[in-house]
């Protein structure tokens, strides 16, 4: 590899950005279901297709890059970074914060850095029975049509279920790994999430707050015409 030290700063800086975009995207469908409760279903219902097909596209897009980042057969990718990082270590030249340096930064010596990211992998394979129906789900329902599941759709359900707290535990793991690295690299403490207050939850809770408004008759009775905020 030419020019380790920028090439892979770059590489990491690509691979934190899919890797918010994809975290945003699993936590709003989270929203999205949280509104599939009693008291809140008839709001979500009022864009109900619109939702399903939310629903459907984001759990395949987040499914497929979860597996993309965290598969050793892809050219780019969380594994392929950790190796390639461990096998230019040197090159690389990793620090740390150390209050006790003038600078305020050390240097991490090229074979404890590549201790860290023989543990980052450790701790990757802890996941690797969730990671592996991740790949069952876009190999067999997504990236191509499996037979079985092309005839019966709700089969991967329960031939490869996939659960949200499995997904956090996963996410919180690539996360945490991916915000060491920065650090070393980039020298700076970044946050690992998108933070905005315009998502889903702002649109529906505008939604629940007209369909109140609608039903409140004193208001109506004053002579509000919820009609005239239509167009």
């Amino acid at each position: 590899m030419i020019n380790p030290k920028e090439r892979l700063r770059e590489y990491l800086d690509q691979i934190i950005h899919r890797f918010l975009n994809t975290k945003s995207l699993f936590h709003e469908l989270k929203r999205i279901n949280s509104w599939s409760t009693p008291d809140r279903l008839e709001t979500l219902n009022h864009g109900f297709y619109f939702f399903q097909l939310s629903v459907y596209s984001m759990t395949r897009i987040y499914l497929v890059e979860l597996a993309t980042m965290l598969s050793e057969s892809e050219e780019r990718s969380l594994i392929d970074w950790l190796k390639k990082a461990r096998e230019h270590a040197k090159s690389v030249c990793p620090t740390r914060y150390n209050p006790n340096y003038k600078s305020e930064r050390e240097s991490i010596k090229a074979e404890e850095y590549q201790s860290i990211i023989d543990q980052n992998l450790s701790e990757l394979d802890l996941h690797e029975n969730v990671i592996s129906r991740i790949k069952a789900w876009r190999d067999k329902l997504i990236a191509h049509l499996d037979k079985t599941f092309f005839d019966d759709p709700s089969a991967i359900y329960k031939n490869y279920p996939i659960y949200n707290t499995e997904i956090d535990q996963l996410i919180e793991t690539v996360g945490g790994i991916l915000h060491e690295h920065h650090s070393y690299l980039f020298e700076a403490d970044l946050r690992m999430e998108i933070l905005s207050e315009m998502n889903v939850d702002s649109v529906l809770n505008y939604v629940r707050a007209f369909q109140r408004i609608r039903k409140d008759k004193h208001l109506i009775e004053s002579g509000f015409k919820p009609i005239d905020y239509l167009d």
